[in-house]
C-alpha cells in the first residue's frame, strides 16, 4: 500500500523555487540602499546649486569689466529681445542724481571737444569741424533734454529743478557758436527749449505757493539772479521766463506785488520782505521797464 502521507512532501525543487512571504523588517542591504538613493540626491541637488552660483559669479565678474557703453548696449539687447524687462529693469535703477547726471554731462562734453580735428589754430567752426563732431554735439544735447525735462517734472521739488536748470543752462552757454547760422539752430532751438523747461519750474513753484509752500528769501534770490544770468549771456533768449518769474515768483524778493493769497502774509512774517532785494535781478528788470 501506498503511504497516505506520501502526496503532502514537498520535493527538494518546490521548496527552492517557490517564494516564501515576507512578513518581517527589511534587512539591513534593503536599509542601505534607500539611505544610498538619498544622499546621491542631496548630492545632486548641491551640485546643482553649486553650479547656479558659479554661473552667477561668472556673470557678474563679465559683467564687470564692461564699460558703461557696453553695460547699456547689453540692456538694450536684453530689453529688445524681452519687452517685459524694460518696467523692471526701470524700477529697479536708482533714480539719478544732480551730481551724478552733472558727472554724465561733463564726460559727455569732453567727448564733444576730443571730437573736433585738429588744427594748430584750435577747434574749428567750419562746415567741416560742424560734420565731424555733429553726432557728439547731438548726442549731449538729447541727454540734456531728457534729463531736464526729468528734473522739472514731478516728484521734483523746485529747489531741485532750479538747481539742475542752472546747471543744464551753464551747459548750453558753452556749445560751440558757428560760422554757419544754419549749423548754429542747434544751439538755437536748445536755448527755446531751455527757457520752456524755466518757465514750466517757475509755475510749479507757484502752484506749490498756493499749496502753502514756502521758499526762503535767500533761495528765491539766487534762482532769480541766476535766471538773469543766463538771459544776459545768452543775449535776451529768457526774457519771457523772468516775465514769468516776476509774475509768480517775484513778490517774494520785491520786484513783483505779491498775488492775493493767504500765503503771502506768511511768506513775509517767515523772514522774506518783498522790498527787501536789491540784487542783479531787480536792476535788469527795471533796465527792461525803461
Amino acid at each position: 500500500m501506498s503511504d497516505p502521507t506520501a502526496s503532502l512532501k514537498r520535493k527538494p525543487s518546490e521548496d527552492i523555487d517557490s517564494p516564501m512571504p515576507s512578513s518581517g523588517p527589511a534587512s539591513p542591504s534593503d536599509s542601505g540602499s534607500d539611505s544610498s538613493s538619498l544622499d546621491h540626491a542631496k548630492v545632486k541637488r548641491v551640485r546643482t546649486t553649486a553650479q547656479l552660483v558659479s554661473k552667477k559669479k561668472s556673470v557678474s565678474k563679465l559683467i564687470a569689466t564692461l564699460s558703461a557703453s557696453q553695460l547699456i548696449s547689453l540692456v538694450d539687447t536684453l530689453v529688445d529681445s524681452h519687452p517685459s524687462l524694460a518696467e523692471d529693469i526701470a524700477n529697479l535703477v536708482p533714480r539719478p542724481t544732480v551730481a551724478s547726471v552733472q558727472s554724465l554731462l561733463n564726460s559727455l562734453e569732453t567727448k564733444l571737444q576730443e571730437a573736433f580735428p585738429y588744427t594748430k589754430w584750435g577747434p574749428g567752426r567750419d562746415d567741416y569741424s560742424f560734420n565731424r563732431v555733429k553726432p557728439a554735439l547731438e548726442e549731449l544735447v538729447e541727454t540734456l533734454l531728457d534729463y531736464t525735462n526729468h528734473f522739472t517734472s514731478p516728484p521734483e521739488f523746485p529747489t531741485t529743478s532750479f538747481s539742475f536748470l542752472h546747471i543744464a543752462t551753464e551747459v548750453c552757454h558753452r556749445l560751440p557758436n558757428w560760422d554757419s547760422a544754419a549749423n548754429n539752430e542747434l544751439k538755437k532751438n536748445l536755448y527755446k527749449s531751455m527757457e520752456e523747461f524755466w518757465i514750466k519750474a517757475i509755475r510749479d513753484a507757484g502752484s506749490k505757493l498756493q499749496e502753502g509752500k514756502i521758499y526762503g528769501h535767500v533761495t528765491v534770490q539766487e534762482w532769480a539772479k541766476n535766471l538773469e544770468q543766463h538771459n544776459n549771456t545768452s543775449q535776451g533768449m529768457f526774457s519771457s521766463a523772468i516775465e514769468e518769474f516776476k509774475t509768480k515768483l517775484g513778490w517774494i524778493i520785491g520786484i513783483q506785488q505779491a498775488p492775493a493769497s493767504p500765503f503771502a502774509n506768511n511768506l513775509s512774517s517767515a523772514g522774506n520782505p518783498r522790498n527787501s532785494y536789491r540784487g542783479p535781478t531787480n536792476h535788469g528788470i527795471k533796465q527792461r521797464q525803461q
